[in-house]
């Protein structure tokens, strides 16, 4: 498949290979957050019990997402500085000891998952007619979580050797066939919120059949062979220290999110668990395009790192920056001009929908800034730079967030749960400029050559 080799990273050819690599990534989420959609759509139908019980495990499966997220972006980060210096051999010794311990950490919390599914629910807070929807779709959900685990990885492993159009196949593939069988295992084989969780095992099934494939015939720039050996283990580190940080952002909103369900359910039922879930889905959706695009031009940054390339380096961040703030301001126009249709394509309880639309907007209005986040983020993981990188990545749903809601829930009920949220995430935006404005600037401005 030579159409789907990997991209040169170091091409003089800037501009072009900036799009090559980070235009793939954001039609992968994109899709993803259609996927997201589409499938919440079809939940809803069933009920605002059954889009509360689906909203209410989704942060467990975000568990085994944030630890796949964390080995992804560090073993990406070093994979494109390794090919950068031009040691191959290092890329592909970090990639094998960073899929060895994937494997081993998916199966664990797998078992574990499926074991505590009895009591998951309780634990999380269901609110009345939700627990047994939500135990339901956990059972089949705890395979679900290690299947992404692992395929977040792959994803990140082909990004970082530069083939992120080899990711946009596999995601294609893996969200167009999830919505695909959603409606049959749903509604035409009556398994309900069961059947979502089924048709998302079966589609990841099938894509890491293909990454089996692509690896196995060395399709892309590396020779991957999964191991734990002292060798490979030497590895794991330095792969983690760049990854933590993002791991424990993406972990922490799944943590996050379980306590604003909580909260949602306490304070408006399974009413405002549903809405709440409505407002978080939208935000992630709207947010998942720009973070593919940071995401997709990170191995640039960690080449131009590794090959000590500054001014290359410095160029390409000012135009990540700029494209990624000019993507979230177009999401938030949209979701502050159309909030009502667009929480209205999930729902039609009128409750749900009064509840949902103000934080539909409250939400909208911190887009921006979680661009300018992650723009910053990648820079930060591709110069090594894990401390900083960890105090940004914490900030919107940590040490930022819980002091608000713990000050503006008892003031404000339910609305102060966004409105924490996006104050937050607009206070951690203006972090992230701070960190830019002391970036050094190119030598000379334009399009990039």
């Amino acid at each position: 498949m030579p159409h789907l080799s990997p991209i040169d990273l170091g091409s003089p050819r800037l501009g072009r290979t900036l799009l090559r690599i980070a235009l793939p990534t954001v039609g992968g989420l994109t899709i993803n957050a259609t996927h997201q959609g589409v499938d919440a759509y079809f939940v809803g139908q069933l009920g605002a019990e059954a889009l509360a019980a689906v909203s209410l495990a989704l942060p467990l499966a975000g568990v085994t997402a944030a630890l796949g997220v964390g080995l992804g972006v560090g073993c990406a980060t070093h994979v494109a500085r390794a090919l950068g210096a031009g040691t191959r051999a290092k890329a592909a010794q970090v990639a094998s000891a960073a899929m060895g311990l994937c494997l081993l950490i998916a199966t664990i919390l797998a078992g574990a998952l499926w074991s505590g599914r009895g009591v998951l629910p309780d634990l999380l807070g269901a609110a009345e007619g939700v627990a047994v929807p939500a135990q339901a779709y956990l059972s089949i959900m705890a395979f679900s979580a290690a299947l992404g685990m692992v395929q977040i990885l792959c994803d990140f492993i082909a990004i970082g050797e530069g083939n992120a159009r080899f990711s946009l196949l596999t995601l294609c593939l893996c969200f167009g066939l999830n919505i695909l069988l959603d409606p049959v295992l749903i509604f035409t084989a009556g398994l309900g919120v069961s059947g979502a969780a089924l048709a998302t095992v079966l589609a990841q099934l099938a894509t890491l059949m293909l990454y089996v494939w692509y690896f196995a015939r060395q399709r892309g720039a590396l020779r991957l062979r999964p191991n734990l050996n002292p060798a490979a283990r030497a590895w794991l580190w330095p792969v983690l220290r760049v990854g933590l940080p993002e791991a424990g952002s993406v972990l922490l909103t799944s943590l996050v999110f379980v306590v604003m369900y909580h909260m949602a359910g306490r304070l408006e039922g399974a009413e405002g668990q549903a809405a709440m879930g409505i407002a978080l889905r939208l935000w992630l959706m709207a947010s998942l395009p720009v973070e593919g695009f940071c995401l997709g031009a990170q191995p640039l940054l960690s080449h131009a790192a590794g090959a000590g390339n500054l001014h290359r380096l410095s160029r390409a961040m000012f135009w990540i920056a700029g494209v990624s703030v000019s993507g979230g301001l177009l999401m938030a126009i949209s979701g502050l001009l159309a909030p009502l249709p667009l929480v209205q394509f999930f729902t039609d309880n009128e409750t749900v929908t009064a509840l949902a639309v103000p934080a539909v907007c409250l939400l909208s209005v911190s887009l921006p800034a979680v661009a300018l986040r992650h723009a910053t983020q990648v820079l930060l993981q591709a110069t090594l730079r894990v401390r900083l990188a960890a105090v940004l990545a914490l900030a919107p749903l940590g040490w930022l967030l819980l002091p608000l809601l713990i000050w503006l829930v008892p003031r404000f009920g339910f609305d102060a749960l966004a409105l924490s949220l996006a104050v937050a995430t607009l206070l951690t935006g203006v972090g992230a400029a701070l960190i830019l404005w002391r970036m050094p600037r190119p030598s000379n401005s334009g399009v990039l050559a």
